[in-house]
């Protein structure tokens, strides 16, 4: 109960912070509206031109950034309780080179097949802008599947923390669960990339810096990671609106922001921290 209590604070902050940032989404954007005019649209939901730009604009790319986080962020854990800080360089550093590699040949070859990129791009980037709400429910679907898994695993992974023979004797199935727990890990990190952007994926990194303050239990690092990284998407997605004249796409910030932190975390585990 005390360990609870202690962890508390850091999820009623971020809490507050997530709602703040929610308004702030629906705050910005090319149409200027005053926080009146976007709580009266939120709450009439009718067919003024503010509310269509809430209802089906600004809403629907708000619950994709915070859907989008929160795969990361399950992602993230996930790879973390099955391969350990390992992954830090050994997985997520070398992945993202091997996926810029294939980025610039893919590229290469729909060039030269005289295919035109400006959809391609999109994609690779990251971006949340043109967002529905039948995507926002596809989205849905996977993060209510992603976390019935945790709810049923997040013990495996604790017990995985102490190596294969001690979770051995605690009764898992590490060979098992491992293969099953990755290819959960694969397939809602491939979602992430439909929501957001490949790129986007250089955020996985986040749940190595949450367990720095939730300490490595999955009871609570999966959980505060999903809202720090929620949080995290959608600050970004501000900031690309309201920093530069056309929208910097969500990857390139993300990618941008993750380098000094894989540096950090590349001499952590280097120092055997």
């Amino acid at each position: 109960m005390s360990k609870l209590k202690s962890r508390m604070p850091l999820v009623v902050y971020l809490l507050i912070v997530i709602i703040i940032l929610c308004f702030l989404s629906l705050l910005v954007g090319s149409t200027k509206m005053s926080a009146s005019k976007v709580v009266s649209s939120i709450l009439s939901a009718g067919n003024s031109n503010s509310s269509s730009i809430i209802w089906q604009i600004r809403m629907p790319r708000l619950f994709l950034a915070i859907l989008s986080g929160t795969l990361i962020a399950m992602a993230g854990s996930i790879l973390l309780g099955i391969f350990g800080t390992i992954i830090i360089d050994n997985m997520i550093v070398k992945a993202s080179y091997l996926a810029g590699s294939a980025i610039a040949a893919v590229s290469v070859f729909l060039i030269l097949l005289g295919i035109n990129l400006n959809k391609f791009y999109p994609w690779v980037l990251g971006s949340l802008a043109g967002t529905t709400w039948d995507k926002v429910l596809i989205i849905a679907l996977f993060v209510i599947a992603g976390i019935g898994v945790y709810i049923f695993y997040y013990k495996d992974l604790n017990a995985l923390l102490f190596g294969e023979y001690t979770a051995k004797t605690l009764g898992v199935e590490v060979s098992r669960i491992r293969i099953f727990l990755f290819a959960i890990a694969a397939g809602i990190s491939l979602v992430a990339v439909y929501s957001c952007g490949l790129l986007c994926l250089a955020a996985l990194i986040l749940p190595y810096f949450v367990r720095l303050a939730t300490g490595v239990n999955y009871k609570y690092l999966i959980p505060v990671s999903i809202l720090s990284s929620a949080s995290l998407i959608i600050l970004l997605d501000i900031f690309s609106r309201i920093v530069f004249p056309a929208e910097l796409p969500l990857g390139i910030i993300v990618v941008a922001l993750s380098g000094p932190f894989y540096i950090y975390a590349l001499q952590r585990r280097r120092l055997g921290l």
